[in-house]
């Protein structure tokens, strides 16, 4: 027994030179080696390829996702403005084209503030013709009345204008929209707005 007890010392001594692990013990719970934790050649060499997706080019208006209420406040004061600068056009030039077009700006308002209003948003339009809490619609305005004064060839090209940025900021919008009742509206202003442009071509 004496002998076999040192023969068994001698190999584990043997095997621990060799580098190999200590015996397991009769009880112990048998390792096992996760695939994930050896992670083969390929995984190695192999980049992660992620598909992240690309938001909408904003370089009109405003068209983000978490800004339904700038959107509304935005969208009301442009309409206002096309309303503002149609009135003054059609009282240089006595159009009426413009006379028809007013109207209908005075509608799209409406329905915009109708909209704001199931969300308590402050209505940001001045009492007074051509006046913005906005200052680049403010500084637009001023722009698109000194132009159209110039002559009813001019005023029929701010027409267009108007009416080309208006389908441009609505898409923009449209593109993060998730309201019902939003996309609805946005949907109509921006047919309205395709009607009056084809209208202001006609005139040129």
């Amino acid at each position: 027994m004496r002998a076999f007890a040192s023969v068994a010392s001698l190999t584990a001594g043997v095997l621990l030179l060799a580098g190999c692990a200590a015996p397991v013990a009769p009880n112990a719970e048998p390792q096992v080696i996760s695939p994930s934790a050896s992670p083969s050649v390929e995984a190695a060499v192999t980049p992660e390829v992620t598909s992240v997706p690309k938001a909408p080019v904003v370089d009109k208006g405003i068209a983000t996702a978490d800004a339904t209420e700038e959107q509304l406040v935005y969208l009301i004061e442009e309409e206002k403005l096309a309303h503002d600068v149609y009135s003054a056009m059609f009282d240089l030039w006595g159009s009426k084209v413009f006379g028809n077009i007013l109207k209908s700006e005075e509608t799209h308002q409406s329905q915009v503030l109708t909209v704001m209003n199931t969300r308590d948003i402050e209505d940001p339009r001045s009492l007074k013709a051509g006046v913005f809490v906005n200052a680049e619609l403010q500084s637009l305005y001023n722009e698109l009345i000194a132009k159209g004064s110039k002559s009813a060839v001019d005023a029929y090209e701010v027409g267009v204008a108007i009416e080309e940025l208006d389908i441009d900021d609505l898409t923009k919008m449209l593109a993060t929209a998730k309201d019902a009742d939003v996309i609805a509206m946005m949907e109509n202003l921006r047919k309205g707005s395709e009607n009056h442009l084809r209208a202001f071509n006609n005139q040129l």
